[in-house]
């Protein structure tokens, strides 16, 4: 049986691996095997450690502009590209975040959304049994409870910018190219924001203020090593 594509892939990064040894011969017979299996397979070096790392959300056809900036923070902390999937209750496919990038940024950036995304879900839960048990009407509920949500991002931005990933220089040009390789041209649509136009009332600053106090009890464990337009399956960056 011959060897699959992906295969072939981790092969090519063994043989750059063994490439770098300081045994001249042995450097050079793995090189040469690393080339040769890049032409038989037309991988591109370029993007061979550009990988895909995925995340479910509970989002489904579109996602709360909170979620959004926090994917958007993520993202270019790790100089990802993050692509926006929609479920589908009838299939019971769930919602999902892409992040495209140089390995292991994308595994990172992944686990980041992941770790905080749960967290933020459960303290929006607390603040609606709590702060607006009283609240009657269901769109007040979630307007305010999203405004809770955009302080707690605001406060774990720092969390995530204080992370140290190192990326090449050149890894927005090689993301583009996997882009048009991979993907092709992908639709867009813009995050839902449900106190877009409202006024800015005490109340919901007292909301905002809410979610920022909670947002600062965020932990964020390194466990792995190293109205804007959105694509859909994308985001613009």
């Amino acid at each position: 049986m011959g060897m699959t594509r992906e295969e072939a892939i981790l092969k090519i990064k063994k043989c750059l691996a063994l490439a770098k040894s300081a045994n001249e011969n042995e450097a050079a017979i793995a090189l040469r095997q690393a080339q040769a299996l890049m032409r038989e397979f037309q991988i591109d070096p370029d993007l061979l450690d550009i990988v895909e790392a995925s995340c479910e959300t509970k989002s489904t056809k579109t996602p709360q502009a909170w979620e959004a900036s926090l994917v958007l923070t993520i993202a270019r902390a790790m100089q990802c590209k993050p692509i926006f999937s929609s479920g589908s209750s009838t299939w019971g496919i769930k919602a999902s975040w892409n992040f495209i990038g140089v390995d292991p940024a994308p595994e990172v950036a992944s686990y980041t959304f992941d770790v905080l995304y749960r967290q933020i879900i459960r303290s929006r839960k607390n603040f609606i049994e709590t702060t607006l048990n009283r609240v009657t009407v269901k769109k007040n509920k979630v307007r305010r409870a999203d405004l809770f949500c955009e302080g707690w991002v605001a406060s774990v931005k720092h969390l995530i910018t204080d992370l140290d990933i190192d990326v090449p220089a050149n890894t927005n040009e090689r993301i583009k190219k996997y882009m048009d390789t991979t993907h092709g041209k992908l639709g867009s649509f813009t995050p839902k924001d449900r106190n877009k136009g409202k006024t800015f009332t005490e109340r919901a600053a007292n909301d905002y203020h809410a979610g920022k106090q909670s947002g600062k009890s965020a932990k964020l464990n390194q466990a792995m090593n190293g109205g804007k337009q959105y694509e859909k399956l994308g985001v613009s960056t």
